[in-house]
């Protein structure tokens, strides 16, 4: 993953570095040593150098080598373990790797800095610091490919589609650089799960199941109970189309049940929403806003989950009808807020439909539906919103009795219902 080279070639990169780092000239280093062009040769390992002349130049340097590449090789050991942990969902884990790591200088080598800052990134997106995962992700798009090795390359791929996926919900971007993984270079097979999640969030049902399936097994493999978890609830998820609503049900509390026996709090907050979202599209309405409440309540406002819980929890209650109009406003308000802070363009719509539809602005909801948050949902590819918002419209220009513009909307109707027969 990291080239080290000989112990030779390892120690000319140590002295440089540390020489760099207090700001000496080869000249200023070598003084009384070595000469400056000798110095040069040693920090690229271009030549035969005595450990006498090492030992001096580690004392000039106020370093001890074998120390140094002891915690060179400490460090390469820790990056693995950090994103391993990262992947097992490991907080505790994933924190003290943190630390561990920002106790060593040699973390600022150039050897370490792409594989560091990809797992960084990785770590703010997975604790949901999305300011910090913004401004390393302005960065990194400025590296390219030959800057890396195939690991890094695609470990690349893999931090930027968890970005676009979890932090910006573009889930065609995301899927697109999930999709340019090679494992032969990359034998992370969590990607698997990302991918599930992406092709989920696109209305992909069979695609969705079948790599869930995959990273189902792989979880299985590295014994990772939380992530078995998520990736079962993937699983169910695809199922409710074609599954009873009881079955499902007992499968969610199942899981949930689970996550509570082994304190997992993040799959237990995914399982809230989702078990929500189950008894919301068969009209249970109180048990619905029951869930998405405990979801909301699991986790902190600014995690990237909080805006969708906050959404079903008001589409639930709005439903319900038994919630005033006041309070119902009043987190509305909550949620535009939200959604504007974190810069989420998908929420924002939303929840400003919510605002016309609580507000009786009928007209105003429709024409703000038409003309800016379904062209929007349209670009990003966000299936499942075109088709409910599309038969939105089909009614709506129906009822109006106004056909030409109906007819813009008839796709997602006929779709909907479109059987591959083969009748006469």
């Amino acid at each position: 993953m990291i080239f080290t080279g000989d112990d030779s070639m390892l120690e000319g990169k140590i002295i440089k570095f540390y020489r760099e780092f207090q700001g000496l000239k080869q000249k200023d280093l070598g003084d009384g040593i070595c000469s400056s062009t000798h110095i040069s040769k040693i920090e690229r390992g271009l030549t035969e150098v005595s450990g006498e002349t090492i030992d001096f130049l580690c004392k000039r340097l106020g370093i001890e080598m074998e120390s140094e590449i002891k915690n060179y090789r400490e460090i390469e050991q820790l990056l693995k373990e950090w994103q391993e942990a990262i992947v097992k969902k490991l907080k505790p884990r994933v924190e003290s790797i943190k630390r561990q790591l920002q106790g060593f200088n040699l973390l600022h080598m150039q050897d370490f800095y792409h594989l560091y800052t990809l797992i960084l990134a990785r770590y703010y997106l997975f604790i949901g610091e999305a300011r910090m995962a913004d401004g390393l992700m302005e960065e990194i798009s400025a590296w390219t490919d030959s800057d890396l090795t195939p690991y890094e390359n695609n470990l690349l791929l893999h931090v930027k589609g968890v970005y676009h996926l979890n932090l910006k919900n573009n889930y065609v971007e995301a899927l697109a650089y999930l999709k340019g993984i090679n494992l032969e270079g990359y034998p992370n097979q969590e990607y698997y799960y990302d991918l599930a999640y992406a092709y989920h969030s696109l209305n992909s049902r069979v695609l969705a199941f079948f790599n869930a399936n995959k990273a189902l097994q792989y979880f299985t493999k590295i014994r990772s109970f939380s992530r078995i978890i998520e990736a079962e609830m993937l699983m169910v998820i695809q199922l409710e189309q074609s599954e009873d609503h009881p079955t499902l049900s007992q499968e969610y509390h199942r899981l949930i049940e689970m996550t509570e026996d082994y304190g997992l709090e993040h799959q237990k907050a995914m399982l809230y929403h989702n078990v929500a979202y189950l008894y919301l599209r068969n009209a249970e309405y109180q048990k619905a806003s029951g869930f998405y409440k405990k979801s909301m309540d699991a986790r902190e406002k600014s995690h990237p989950n909080y805006l969708g819980s906050l959404e079903g929890y008001v589409n639930a209650l709005t439903k319900e009808g038994k919630t005033s109009k006041e309070k119902l406003l009043t987190l509305v308000e909550q949620g535009l807020d939200l959604s504007k802070a974190s810069s989420s363009t998908t929420f924002i719509h939303i929840f400003k439909m919510h605002y016309f539809y609580l507000s009786h602005q009928t007209e105003k909801y429709y024409e703000y539906l038409e003309e800016e948050a379904f062209p929007y949902f349209k670009e990003k590819g966000y299936m499942l919103l075109v088709e409910h918002y599309g038969v939105v419209l089909f009614d709506y220009y129906m009822e109006k009795n106004d056909m030409e513009r109906a007819n813009r909307f008839a796709g997602p109707v006929i779709n909907k219902f479109r059987r591959n027969n083969q009748f006469v």
